[in-house]
């Protein structure tokens, strides 16, 4: 049966000589993984522009319930909004491939699609949109995220009770009095912190995600970060 939902791209790998396998946070199905035949293909009239990290999309898809970690079907997509500088500047595109990471780590398809679809739409078109003041954020997404995942953030004993910040350098108040700010910041203004506490807060937020989700692992893409952010 057709369906019509709307996705983020969250990655995608080759698939036997033309085709992809894609990854795609949906609204209706939540977390899914859909081959599209032909695309890297000279013919392909679509190609992989549509298929970068973070593009929003229009889809009609095949959906068959059941199929837990197995491939679905799109039968058409298109760009449902057109990024206009997270593909094309570097930091930017970088907390892309971050947020891709993390998020693909995260979410589940039997996550509070709506909801979650709704915020991570928001935070995208506004890190698209914004010239200045974006630079962390990422770390504002993973404050956020606890709270659709099953271990939000609300006050200061939350962050003490967790013994991670062995790796952190800056005092430890000011970490958590960042993060409770970030908590409680409205993203539609600007968020500005330095670039070092910005990095210890980070520091800090995968580690949290770590001991409260078993498996998290490393996160690769902070090396990146960390040098395009110094």
């Amino acid at each position: 049966m057709l369906h019509k939902t709307k996705g983020i791209v969250l990655n995608y790998i080759k698939y036997r000589e033309s085709s992809i396998i894609a990854r795609i946070y949906t609204d209706e199905f939540g977390l899914q993984s859909y081959i599209i035949n032909g695309v890297r293909s000279q013919r392909s009239k679509k190609g992989l522009a549509l298929l970068q990290p973070l593009t929003l999309l229009d889809m009609v898809v095949y959906h068959k319930d059941n199929k837990v970690d197995q491939l679905q079907r799109i039968s058409e997509y298109k760009s449902a909004y057109t990024l206009s500088s997270i593909p094309f500047e570097v930091k930017k595109s970088s907390i892309a491939l971050f947020v891709t990471e993390l998020l693909h780590k995260v979410l589940r398809e039997e996550d509070q699609r709506g909801i979650v679809f709704e915020f991570l739409c928001h935070f995208i078109m506004l890190l698209d949109q914004r010239t200045n003041g974006y630079e962390s954020m990422h770390v504002y997404l993973m404050v956020h995220l606890t709270h659709f995942i099953g271990f939000g953030i609300h006050q200061k004993s939350e962050l003490e009770k967790d013994n991670i910040l062995q790796r952190v350098n800056t005092d430890f108040n000011q970490i958590y009095d960042s993060i409770l700010y970030m908590n409680n910041h409205d993203l539609n203004a600007p968020l500005v912190l330095d670039n070092r506490l910005r990095k210890d807060c980070l520091s800090y937020m995968v580690n949290y995600y770590g001991q409260h989700i078993e498996g998290f692992g490393e996160l690769k893409s902070m090396t990146v970060l960390s040098q395009l952010f110094k």
